[in-house]
Protein backbone atom coordinates (compact mmCIF):
# COMPACT_ATOMS: atom_id res chain seq x y z
CA UNK A 1 0.00 0.00 0.00
CA UNK A 2 0.81 3.71 -0.59
CA UNK A 3 0.42 5.65 2.58
CA UNK A 4 0.94 9.15 2.64
CA UNK A 5 0.61 11.19 6.42
CA UNK A 6 -0.15 14.82 5.85
CA UNK A 7 0.40 17.86 7.54
CA UNK A 8 -2.58 19.49 9.73
CA UNK A 9 -3.65 22.93 8.16
CA UNK A 10 -6.37 23.52 10.66
CA UNK A 11 -5.36 26.82 12.87
CA UNK A 12 -3.47 24.90 16.35
CA UNK A 13 -3.93 21.66 15.53
CA UNK A 14 -0.93 20.22 16.36
CA UNK A 15 -1.32 16.33 16.04
CA UNK A 16 -0.24 13.63 13.36
CA UNK A 17 -1.37 10.86 12.49
CA UNK A 18 1.00 8.14 12.34
CA UNK A 19 4.01 8.33 14.55
CA UNK A 20 7.26 7.30 13.26
CA UNK A 21 7.26 4.01 14.83
CA UNK A 22 4.62 2.82 12.88
CA UNK A 23 5.86 3.93 9.87
CA UNK A 24 8.93 1.71 10.87
CA UNK A 25 6.12 -1.27 11.23
CA UNK A 26 4.76 -0.32 8.17
CA UNK A 27 7.99 -0.27 6.11
CA UNK A 28 9.09 -3.64 7.95
CA UNK A 29 6.24 -5.11 5.88
CA UNK A 30 6.62 -4.18 2.46
CA UNK A 31 4.35 -0.76 2.41
CA UNK A 32 5.54 2.54 1.32
CA UNK A 33 5.54 5.51 2.95
CA UNK A 34 5.55 9.57 2.42
CA UNK A 35 5.34 12.42 5.17
CA UNK A 36 4.42 16.02 4.72
CA UNK A 37 7.71 17.78 5.65
CA UNK A 38 6.97 19.14 9.15
CA UNK A 39 3.94 16.99 9.71
CA UNK A 40 4.85 15.96 13.44
CA UNK A 41 7.13 18.29 14.35
CA UNK A 42 4.71 20.12 16.80
CA UNK A 43 4.95 17.00 19.21
CA UNK A 44 8.34 16.38 18.89
CA UNK A 45 9.02 13.81 15.41
CA UNK A 46 11.15 15.39 13.17
CA UNK A 47 11.35 15.12 9.70
CA UNK A 48 14.72 13.02 10.58
CA UNK A 49 12.77 10.55 12.88
CA UNK A 50 10.57 9.67 9.65
CA UNK A 51 12.96 9.65 7.30
CA UNK A 52 14.98 6.96 9.38
CA UNK A 53 11.73 5.06 10.00
CA UNK A 54 11.54 4.37 6.03
CA UNK A 55 9.30 7.04 4.62
CA UNK A 56 10.00 10.35 2.16
CA UNK A 57 9.65 13.78 3.41
CA UNK A 58 8.10 15.31 0.66
CA UNK A 59 5.66 18.36 -0.25
CA UNK A 60 1.97 18.01 0.17
CA UNK A 61 0.93 17.78 -3.33
CA UNK A 62 3.64 14.70 -3.34
CA UNK A 63 1.62 13.23 -1.01
CA UNK A 64 -1.33 13.13 -2.49
CA UNK A 65 0.35 12.53 -6.07
CA UNK A 66 1.92 9.09 -4.48
CA UNK A 67 -0.70 7.69 -1.68
CA UNK A 68 -3.69 5.58 -1.99
CA UNK A 69 -3.96 5.38 1.81
CA UNK A 70 -4.52 9.15 3.27
CA UNK A 71 -3.82 9.51 6.50
CA UNK A 72 -5.38 12.85 8.54
CA UNK A 73 -6.21 13.79 12.17
CA UNK A 74 -9.05 16.67 11.18
CA UNK A 75 -11.16 16.92 7.77
CA UNK A 76 -9.60 18.52 5.22
CA UNK A 77 -10.47 22.20 4.99
CA UNK A 78 -11.28 23.69 1.53
CA UNK A 79 -8.12 24.25 0.14
CA UNK A 80 -7.25 20.98 0.23
CA UNK A 81 -10.31 19.48 -1.52
CA UNK A 82 -8.51 19.87 -5.13
CA UNK A 83 -5.74 17.08 -4.15
CA UNK A 84 -8.58 14.60 -2.92
CA UNK A 85 -9.79 12.12 -6.13
CA UNK A 86 -11.26 8.94 -6.98
CA UNK A 87 -7.68 7.29 -6.35
CA UNK A 88 -7.61 8.28 -2.48
CA UNK A 89 -8.73 6.30 0.66
CA UNK A 90 -9.46 8.56 3.59
CA UNK A 91 -8.55 7.87 7.00
CA UNK A 92 -9.36 10.75 9.84
CA UNK A 93 -12.05 12.25 11.99
CA UNK A 94 -14.57 13.64 9.06
CA UNK A 95 -17.85 14.94 11.69
CA UNK A 96 -20.23 15.58 8.73
CA UNK A 97 -22.86 15.35 11.41
CA UNK A 98 -21.38 17.88 12.95
CA UNK A 99 -20.53 21.47 12.02
CA UNK A 100 -19.58 21.20 8.58
CA UNK A 101 -21.83 22.98 6.66
CA UNK A 102 -24.13 20.46 4.20
CA UNK A 103 -21.71 22.57 1.32
CA UNK A 104 -18.48 21.14 2.28
CA UNK A 105 -19.78 17.60 2.39
CA UNK A 106 -20.84 17.65 -1.01
CA UNK A 107 -17.59 19.13 -2.37
CA UNK A 108 -15.75 16.74 -0.60
CA UNK A 109 -18.16 13.35 -1.86
CA UNK A 110 -17.33 15.07 -5.77
CA UNK A 111 -14.30 14.69 -5.74
CA UNK A 112 -14.77 10.66 -5.15
CA UNK A 113 -12.57 10.44 -2.63
CA UNK A 114 -13.25 7.17 -0.16
CA UNK A 115 -14.00 8.59 3.58
CA UNK A 116 -13.55 6.49 6.51
CA UNK A 117 -14.30 8.29 9.90
CA UNK A 118 -12.14 7.91 12.91
CA UNK A 119 -15.35 9.00 15.14
CA UNK A 120 -17.44 6.43 13.61
CA UNK A 121 -15.47 3.33 14.19
CA UNK A 122 -17.88 1.28 16.44
CA UNK A 123 -17.57 -1.98 17.78
CA UNK A 124 -20.55 -2.98 20.26
CA UNK A 125 -21.42 0.47 21.07
CA UNK A 126 -17.55 1.68 22.34
CA UNK A 127 -15.96 3.79 19.55
CA UNK A 128 -12.32 3.21 19.99
CA UNK A 129 -10.92 5.99 18.15
CA UNK A 130 -13.06 8.58 19.58
CA UNK A 131 -12.99 7.54 23.44
CA UNK A 132 -9.72 8.31 23.91
CA UNK A 133 -9.75 11.92 22.37
CA UNK A 134 -13.24 12.01 24.72
CA UNK A 135 -11.48 11.62 27.76
CA UNK A 136 -8.54 14.65 26.42
CA UNK A 137 -11.30 17.11 25.99
CA UNK A 138 -13.39 16.70 29.37
CA UNK A 139 -9.68 16.79 31.45
CA UNK A 140 -8.43 19.78 29.22
CA UNK A 141 -12.02 21.62 29.08
CA UNK A 142 -11.88 21.31 32.85
CA UNK A 143 -8.71 22.80 33.06
CA UNK A 144 -8.84 25.36 30.83
CA UNK A 145 -12.51 26.77 32.54
CA UNK A 146 -10.03 26.82 36.08
CA UNK A 147 -7.81 28.75 34.35
CA UNK A 148 -10.27 30.86 32.70
CA UNK A 149 -11.82 31.19 35.84
CA UNK A 150 -9.23 32.55 37.96
CA UNK A 151 -7.86 35.33 35.16
CA UNK A 152 -11.84 36.71 35.05
CA UNK A 153 -12.76 36.68 38.47
CA UNK A 154 -9.51 36.20 40.60
CA UNK A 155 -10.52 33.24 42.64
CA UNK A 156 -8.51 29.94 42.96
CA UNK A 157 -11.94 27.80 42.69
CA UNK A 158 -11.51 25.24 45.04
CA UNK A 159 -11.83 24.55 48.96
CA UNK A 160 -8.20 24.39 49.22
CA UNK A 161 -8.96 25.59 53.13
CA UNK A 162 -11.88 24.17 55.23
CA UNK A 163 -13.28 27.63 55.39
CA UNK A 164 -12.72 28.88 51.86
CA UNK A 165 -16.00 28.77 49.55
CA UNK A 166 -15.72 26.50 46.97
CA UNK A 167 -16.80 27.79 43.41
CA UNK A 168 -19.13 25.71 41.42
CA UNK A 169 -19.67 23.97 38.00
CA UNK A 170 -22.32 22.37 36.53
CA UNK A 171 -21.66 19.45 33.86
CA UNK A 172 -23.99 18.58 31.83
CA UNK A 173 -23.94 14.66 30.40
CA UNK A 174 -21.84 12.03 31.67
CA UNK A 175 -20.09 10.80 28.79
CA UNK A 176 -16.65 10.09 28.47
CA UNK A 177 -16.13 14.20 28.47
CA UNK A 178 -18.14 14.94 30.76
CA UNK A 179 -16.73 12.32 33.68
CA UNK A 180 -13.72 13.44 32.54
CA UNK A 181 -14.10 16.91 32.90
CA UNK A 182 -15.78 16.21 36.56
CA UNK A 183 -12.65 13.91 37.70
CA UNK A 184 -10.68 16.99 36.94
CA UNK A 185 -13.26 19.76 39.33
CA UNK A 186 -13.98 17.52 41.73
CA UNK A 187 -9.94 16.50 42.57
CA UNK A 188 -9.48 20.06 42.52
CA UNK A 189 -12.80 20.81 45.31
CA UNK A 190 -15.05 22.28 42.90
CA UNK A 191 -18.98 22.23 44.29
CA UNK A 192 -20.34 19.90 41.74
CA UNK A 193 -24.17 20.54 39.85
CA UNK A 194 -24.35 16.94 37.65
CA UNK A 195 -26.63 17.26 34.98
CA UNK A 196 -27.61 13.89 33.25
CA UNK A 197 -31.06 11.88 32.23
CA UNK A 198 -30.13 8.79 33.95
CA UNK A 199 -28.86 10.00 37.32
CA UNK A 200 -28.64 6.27 39.10
CA UNK A 201 -25.82 5.57 36.81
CA UNK A 202 -23.64 8.24 37.34
CA UNK A 203 -22.03 7.06 40.10
CA UNK A 204 -21.20 3.92 37.76
CA UNK A 205 -20.00 5.53 34.86
CA UNK A 206 -18.01 8.53 36.94
CA UNK A 207 -15.81 4.92 38.16
CA UNK A 208 -15.73 3.48 34.49
CA UNK A 209 -15.14 6.44 32.85
CA UNK A 210 -12.93 8.79 35.09
CA UNK A 211 -11.58 6.51 37.88
CA UNK A 212 -14.08 8.56 40.07
CA UNK A 213 -14.67 6.16 43.37
CA UNK A 214 -15.45 8.23 46.06
CA UNK A 215 -18.24 10.30 44.33
CA UNK A 216 -20.93 9.73 47.49
CA UNK A 217 -18.79 11.43 49.73
CA UNK A 218 -18.32 14.92 47.80
CA UNK A 219 -20.01 17.95 48.25
CA UNK A 220 -21.97 17.58 45.13
CA UNK A 221 -25.73 17.09 43.66
CA UNK A 222 -26.90 14.96 40.44
CA UNK A 223 -29.83 16.71 39.28
CA UNK A 224 -31.95 14.49 36.59
CA UNK A 225 -33.10 16.14 33.13
CA UNK A 226 -35.98 14.57 32.44
CA UNK A 227 -36.82 14.31 28.43
CA UNK A 228 -40.16 13.30 29.34
CA UNK A 229 -41.04 17.08 31.12
CA UNK A 230 -38.07 19.10 29.02
CA UNK A 231 -40.06 22.43 30.47
CA UNK A 232 -39.45 21.42 34.14
CA UNK A 233 -35.70 20.10 33.83
CA UNK A 234 -34.75 23.71 32.30
CA UNK A 235 -36.29 25.32 34.66
CA UNK A 236 -34.42 23.14 37.24
CA UNK A 237 -31.12 24.17 35.43
CA UNK A 238 -32.13 27.77 35.17
CA UNK A 239 -32.61 28.24 39.15
CA UNK A 240 -28.81 26.77 40.11
CA UNK A 241 -27.39 29.21 37.44
CA UNK A 242 -27.70 32.24 39.90
CA UNK A 243 -24.83 30.25 42.03
CA UNK A 244 -22.78 28.84 39.13
CA UNK A 245 -19.45 29.52 38.30
CA UNK A 246 -18.44 27.40 34.97
CA UNK A 247 -21.01 25.79 32.68
CA UNK A 248 -19.77 22.70 31.12
CA UNK A 249 -21.70 21.16 28.59
CA UNK A 250 -20.87 17.51 27.65
CA UNK A 251 -24.09 16.20 26.32
CA UNK A 252 -24.64 15.26 22.50
CA UNK A 253 -27.74 15.65 21.16
CA UNK A 254 -29.62 12.16 20.55
CA UNK A 255 -33.20 12.10 18.31
CA UNK A 256 -34.47 11.77 21.74
CA UNK A 257 -34.26 14.98 22.04
CA UNK A 258 -34.94 17.16 18.62
CA UNK A 259 -34.12 21.05 17.97
CA UNK A 260 -37.84 21.71 17.41
CA UNK A 261 -38.83 20.42 20.75
CA UNK A 262 -35.86 21.60 23.08
CA UNK A 263 -33.90 24.08 20.84
CA UNK A 264 -31.76 25.21 23.83
CA UNK A 265 -30.91 23.95 27.31
CA UNK A 266 -29.51 27.48 28.48
CA UNK A 267 -30.79 30.12 26.36
CA UNK A 268 -28.92 34.06 26.37
CA UNK A 269 -31.63 35.33 28.09
CA UNK A 270 -30.52 32.07 31.27
CA UNK A 271 -26.83 33.39 31.09
CA UNK A 272 -28.21 36.83 32.64
CA UNK A 273 -29.02 35.21 35.69
CA UNK A 274 -25.23 34.01 36.33
CA UNK A 275 -22.48 36.09 37.80
CA UNK A 276 -20.90 38.55 35.09
CA UNK A 277 -17.11 36.90 34.34
CA UNK A 278 -18.31 33.30 34.47
CA UNK A 279 -17.08 30.50 32.33
CA UNK A 280 -19.32 28.75 29.81
CA UNK A 281 -17.83 25.99 27.60
CA UNK A 282 -19.09 23.60 25.08
CA UNK A 283 -16.70 20.84 25.34
CA UNK A 284 -18.51 18.72 22.34
CA UNK A 285 -18.26 22.43 20.28
CA UNK A 286 -21.37 21.70 18.60
CA UNK A 287 -22.18 25.70 17.12
CA UNK A 288 -25.30 27.00 18.91
CA UNK A 289 -27.04 23.48 19.87
CA UNK A 290 -27.56 22.92 23.55
CA UNK A 291 -26.47 26.35 24.92
CA UNK A 292 -27.40 29.62 22.98
CA UNK A 293 -24.18 31.32 22.80
CA UNK A 294 -22.14 28.72 21.86
CA UNK A 295 -20.44 28.89 18.95
CA UNK A 296 -17.34 26.40 17.70
CA UNK A 297 -13.85 28.16 17.55
CA UNK A 298 -10.28 26.63 16.01
CA UNK A 299 -7.71 28.24 18.14
CA UNK A 300 -6.74 26.22 21.11
CA UNK A 301 -6.81 29.49 23.29
CA UNK A 302 -9.61 31.68 22.08
CA UNK A 303 -12.14 32.48 23.90
CA UNK A 304 -15.01 35.07 23.57
CA UNK A 305 -17.16 37.43 25.81
CA UNK A 306 -21.09 37.06 25.27
CA UNK A 307 -23.68 38.34 28.19
CA UNK A 308 -20.89 39.32 30.18
CA UNK A 309 -19.42 35.56 30.30
CA UNK A 310 -15.96 33.64 28.85
CA UNK A 311 -16.98 31.80 26.16
CA UNK A 312 -14.30 28.48 25.38
CA UNK A 313 -15.38 26.17 22.90
CA UNK A 314 -12.58 24.68 21.27
CA UNK A 315 -13.51 22.13 18.17
CA UNK A 316 -10.02 20.08 18.93
CA UNK A 317 -9.34 20.54 22.66
CA UNK A 318 -7.04 17.38 22.55
CA UNK A 319 -4.55 19.55 20.41
CA UNK A 320 -4.01 21.72 23.89
CA UNK A 321 -1.94 18.25 24.72
CA UNK A 322 -1.25 17.80 21.30
CA UNK A 323 1.93 15.18 22.09
CA UNK A 324 0.26 12.74 24.59
CA UNK A 325 -3.24 13.05 22.06
CA UNK A 326 -1.52 11.79 19.36
CA UNK A 327 0.49 9.20 21.45
CA UNK A 328 -2.90 8.10 22.43
CA UNK A 329 -5.05 8.25 18.70
CA UNK A 330 -1.93 6.47 17.32
CA UNK A 331 -2.07 3.86 19.11
CA UNK A 332 -5.98 3.01 18.44
CA UNK A 333 -6.07 3.96 14.92
CA UNK A 334 -2.99 1.94 13.76
CA UNK A 335 -4.57 -1.17 14.29
CA UNK A 336 -7.14 -0.34 11.79
CA UNK A 337 -4.62 1.20 9.47
CA UNK A 338 -2.75 -2.16 9.46
CA UNK A 339 -5.54 -3.89 8.19
CA UNK A 340 -6.56 -0.75 5.43
CA UNK A 341 -2.81 -1.20 4.44
CA UNK A 342 -2.72 -5.20 3.98
CA UNK A 343 -6.22 -5.42 3.16
CA UNK A 344 -7.33 -2.48 0.91
CA UNK A 345 -10.38 -1.34 1.26
CA UNK A 346 -13.58 -3.53 0.56
CA UNK A 347 -11.35 -6.39 1.78
CA UNK A 348 -11.25 -4.57 5.09
CA UNK A 349 -14.27 -3.54 5.67
CA UNK A 350 -15.68 -6.65 4.55
CA UNK A 351 -13.40 -8.40 7.73
CA UNK A 352 -14.15 -5.60 9.76
CA UNK A 353 -17.47 -4.35 10.79
CA UNK A 354 -16.37 -1.68 12.90
CA UNK A 355 -14.81 -0.07 10.05
CA UNK A 356 -17.80 -0.84 7.59
CA UNK A 357 -20.05 1.36 10.13
CA UNK A 358 -17.50 4.31 9.57
CA UNK A 359 -17.83 4.91 5.78
CA UNK A 360 -18.76 7.97 5.24
CA UNK A 361 -18.53 8.33 1.33
CA UNK A 362 -18.18 6.49 -1.14
CA UNK A 363 -18.04 6.88 -5.23
CA UNK A 364 -19.03 10.04 -5.22
CA UNK A 365 -22.01 8.99 -2.80
CA UNK A 366 -22.55 10.16 0.71
CA UNK A 367 -22.97 6.42 2.56
CA UNK A 368 -23.86 7.40 6.07
CA UNK A 369 -27.41 7.34 7.21
CA UNK A 370 -27.11 9.65 10.50
CA UNK A 371 -25.01 12.93 9.00
CA UNK A 372 -27.23 12.82 5.78
CA UNK A 373 -30.38 12.63 7.75
CA UNK A 374 -29.07 15.46 10.72
CA UNK A 375 -27.86 17.45 6.90
CA UNK A 376 -30.41 17.09 5.20
CA UNK A 377 -28.97 15.37 2.30
CA UNK A 378 -29.30 12.10 -0.04
CA UNK A 379 -27.55 9.10 0.88
CA UNK A 380 -27.15 5.75 -0.62
CA UNK A 381 -26.30 2.89 1.61
CA UNK A 382 -22.87 1.38 1.03
CA UNK A 383 -23.92 -1.91 0.50
CA UNK A 384 -26.02 -0.90 -2.59
CA UNK A 385 -22.57 0.65 -3.94
CA UNK A 386 -20.12 -2.17 -3.30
Amino acid sequence: MKIGILKEKKRDERRVALRPEHVALLIDTGHHVWVEQGAGQAVGYSDDAYVKSGAQVCIAEEVYDKSKLLLKVKCPLEQEYKYLSDKHLLFTYLHFDENIQPANIKQIVATGVTGIAYEWVENNGVFPLLQPMSELTGAVVARKAMSFLIESKGVLGGRYRANWPASTAMVIGVGHVGANAISVLFRNEYKLLVVDKHPETVKKRLEEYANVNNWANSNSQIIKFDESNINQSITRLRECLSKTDIVICAAVRRTTLPKEQCEFIISREDLRLMEPKSVICDATACTRDFIETCVATEGIDETYVEEGMIHYNCDHAPSVVAKTATDLLTDATFPYIKLLAEEGFENSILKSSELAKAVMCFRKHLTHQHSAEKKHLEYIPLSNLL
